[in-house]
């Protein structure tokens, strides 16, 4: 059986955002996000049919939404789902459309949100880009597989000893930015020093997500649950 690409708008938010190559201001950073949310949408077999970046305006933000809508199957946004003054994305869901969820006990990623306007779904993702990487991979990829027909997949992992510390526990799920290495003939999952979520070197570094469940610390040989971004992205 055949199915057409899913389509895919890509909306960043900020007026702070500058596209990679031009000069930064004041206050400005670049629109990395875009070009991470590209790649990863191409691996995952979907076609982007708009990209563009909203401004922080409430009636543009919500024009663009509604003119995304029309020609897209989905619509994921970057950024503007928190609860800044000029956060929108998430109320204009409200107001023209429908907000399904919003926070989930997930780091980084917790302000993630999932609605509608125009009839087509809209998965808004925070705006910092280790936040973009983690929500993509945990949260949209799972509904993309459902969207473009594929059957349901369980994701195996793998059970990898830790070879990093954490030591204080968090109350939200953690997905690590990690990578498998080998220490003499014994597999081990090391993760990027910062993990901060506006960290997006950690993304070129890793090949994966560790996954720290909640309320927990982590010491060097604990067993941990590993996901490789190819299993992840399959």
């Amino acid at each position: 059986m055949l199915f057409r690409s899913l389509k895919v708008a890509i909306l960043s938010t900020g007026d702070e955002l500058v596209e990679p190559g031009m000069p930064l201001g004041p206050g400005q950073i670049y629109n990395s996000n875009r070009f991470t949310l590209m790649g990863l949408l191409a691996e995952a077999g979907c076609e982007v049919v708009l990209c563009e970046t909203l401004r922080d305006k409430r009636e543009a933000t919500r024009e663009t939404l509604l003119r995304a809508a029309e020609s897209a199957d989905l619509i994921i946004t970057s950024g503007g789902v928190s609860v800044g003054e000029e956060d929108h994305v998430r109320a204009v869901l409200e107001e023209s459309g429908g907000l399904s969820l919003w926070k989930m006990a997930i780091k980084p990623g917790k302000p993630v949100a999932f609605g509608a306007i125009g009839g087509t779904p809209v998965l808004g993702l925070p705006g910092n880009p280790g936040s973009v990487l983690v929500t993509f991979l945990v949260v949209g990829m799972p509904y993309i597989r459902k969207r473009q027909g594929r059957n349901p997949k369980a994701l195996s992992g793998e059970r990898i000893p830790a070879d990093f510390t954490i030591s204080s526990a968090s109350v939200r799920r953690e997905f690590v930015r990690a990578r498998k290495e080998t220490r003499g003939s014994d597999p081990v999952v090391a993760a990027f020093p910062n993990q901060s979520s506006g960290m997006l070197s950690s993304a070129c570094w890793a090949d994966g997500l560790a996954v720290v469940p909640e309320n927990t610390t982590v010491s060097p040989g604990d067993l941990l649950t590993y996901y490789s971004f190819a299993e992840l992205l399959s």
